[in-house]
């Protein structure tokens, strides 16, 4: 269930952001819990963050700041 919740995550970015390559990264650590990094590129830009919420916002500030068009063309980014 749980790698079901997240790949909708990645889904909803992807259609929420179809202008990006959307993926994710694990990062564990042998005293702690595992962790999902999310990871969008576009154009040789790259950003990074660990919700669906702060990805979009990192997106949209790169969109803003490169003059690009907004690539919000589905629904806005929601939490599961």
């Amino acid at each position: 269930m749980l790698f079901t919740m997240e790949q909708g995550d990645i889904e909803r970015l992807g259609e929420a952001h179809p202008l990006w390559r959307i993926g994710s990264v694990w990062a564990s650590a042998g005293s702690g819990p595992d962790s999902r990094r999310l990871t969008a590129s576009r154009e040789g830009i790259q950003v990074h963050a660990w919700t669906a919420e702060q990805l979009s916002a990192c997106i949209a500030y790169e969109e803003e700041r490169n003059g690009w068009p907004a690539s919000q063309a589905g629904p806005a980014v929601r939490r599961s």
